[in-house]
């Protein structure tokens, strides 16, 4: 904590400070205030606040396998739905096969349950665009840009060293920082306190010269301690001030990279969206067209009276009949 007290003495905070509370992202569900994040609204050459950036490089590797799952969650439900629409139609067509239907009705429903079955091709379409253009495309791109080693995404451990080795003679700097002002204010209060001591001595009577000698030399002592810790407090403070526009050039070289490597997945987000919505677009499938093409003459090939008729030769008024007739009983 007094490190970051000492930097924020010497490094004001962003002049946009005051308004960022007024400041809101279109969308955005949850405000980082509110969640757990140790370093919102704190100046970014803090010691260690740069971990900021190294944390929102290992949330874009992971908005990446989120992405990836959740795309192939959804080509395995739209797998699933081709395999079980496929089932349908065979149970189903088996089941109006063993009806008491007839004639053109019974193939127009069979027709139509086959009909309605042409929109598995559709979604087996849709599962290769989802595979091709979509999780492929990401997979690739997680691949070329969050290369790992053995523990560590490669590219996120080297921005941490850079940002590392770019702070590292600063924090030694704040370390003498911290260390001098606590010798020059203890320095100070011995000081302090030893004028106390001068002033009771004086005003006592019964006090010998020898002790009111000492006592001004202690002060003397004190006072010479205190001024020269005080200067070389002061004196690193100043090399402080000289060493910080290096200091901030070098950590905001290495948060402009972090800027460009996010700034690439973002792009690529949005291409993953554009083609996320290409692939699932289906109003000018073809196999749309087939099924309702399909659809219409299966409808058409019904004929009612046609139906009718047949049902009547075969079973109603137009069969011949067997009437009985009276016969004797025969030996």
């Amino acid at each position: 904590m007094m490190k970051f007290r000492l930097i924020n003495q010497f490094l004001p905070r962003d002049r946009c400070h005051n308004e960022r509370e007024k400041i809101s992202l279109d969308g955005q569900t949850t405000p980082e205030r509110v969640l757990s994040n140790p370093w919102y609204d704190k100046g970014f050459c803090e010691p260690h606040q740069y971990k900021a950036a190294i944390d929102r490089c290992k949330g874009g590797y992971d908005s990446c396998e989120t992405f990836i799952d959740i795309l192939s969650e959804r080509a395995k439900i739209e797998r699933t739905y081709v395999t079980d629409l496929e089932r349908w139609s065979d149970s189903s067509i088996k089941a109006i096969s063993q009806t008491k239907e007839f004639g053109t009705n019974k193939k127009a429903w069979i027709d139509s349950v086959r009909a309605s079955k042409e929109i598995a091709d559709t979604h087996k379409d849709l599962v290769q665009r989802l595979e091709e253009n979509v999780i492929d495309k990401l997979v690739t791109y997680k691949k070329e840009n969050y290369g790992k080693s053995i523990l560590h995404v490669k590219k996120i451990k080297e921005f941490e060293h850079d940002f590392e080795r770019a702070q590292k003679s600063w924090i030694k700097l704040l370390d003498k920082i911290s260390k001098a002002r606590k010798e020059y204010q203890d320095a100070h209060r011995q000081w302090k306190k030893a004028e106390t001591a001068e002033r009771i001595i004086e005003s006592d009577r019964g006090a010998e010269d020898e002790q009111k000698a000492k006592a001004k030399m202690s002060v003397s002592s004190y006072r010479k301690e205190a001024d020269s810790l005080k200067s070389k407090y002061q004196q690193h403070v100043d090399d402080m001030k000289n060493a910080r526009p290096h200091y901030e050039d070098a950590m905001k070289e290495v948060l402009n990279r972090t800027h460009d490597f996010e700034r690439k997945r973002l792009a690529q987000f949005k291409v993953t969206y554009t083609e996320l919505h290409k692939s699932l677009i289906i109003d000018k499938d073809p196999h749309l067209k087939t099924m309702s093409e399909a659809f219409t003459k299966a409808i058409e090939s019904l004929d009612v009276e046609k139906d009718i008729n047949w049902w009547n030769t075969h079973y109603g008024s137009d069969t011949n009949s067997a009437w009985p007739s009276f016969e004797e009983l025969k030996d």
